[in-house]
């Protein structure tokens, strides 16, 4: 049984502004980095970083069953917009914390969304083990 479901997308780029991003969508952009930001961990830690990034999430207040067609609208309506704001070619990255069993199910509509947007798709699934 699903017990959690994470959906979200990078968004990086070599000019990506999150701030731009936001303002020319209207979306809530999460762990928002601009160029030439201090980085805070990794690679830059302590010096600019040479690529903006940030990240689209489905809200935690969305109905478990709704965030991938939560997340795919949001994309069908901003996605063009968001490489206009120098985001580079990404994917969409879906969580899926179980217990017992796993069984991953997209309606016909959820697929033709994901081809419609010609994004990739990565799926994880994780054993959430039970609690004593």
């Amino acid at each position: 049984m699903i017990s959690k479901i994470s959906i979200s997308i990078l968004l990086q780029g070599e000019i990506f502004s999150p701030k731009e991003a936001e303002k020319s969508t209207g979306l809530h952009l999460s762990k928002k980095h601009e160029v030439g930001d201090i980085g805070k961990e990794g690679k830059y830690k302590n010096k600019p970083l040479p690529y903006g990034s940030a990240i689209l999430e489905a809200p935690e207040n969305i109905p478990m069953d709704e965030k991938f067609s939560w997340l795919m609208q949001s994309l069908e309506d901003t996605l063009e917009k968001l490489y206009k704001c120098g985001a580079g070619e990404t994917r969409i990255y879906a969580g899926y914390f179980y217990k017992n069993q796993c069984n991953l199910t997209f309606t016909k509509e959820e697929l033709n969304a994901i081809a419609r947007l010609n994004i990739d798709l990565w799926l994880s699934c994780y054993d959430m083990p039970d609690e004593d």
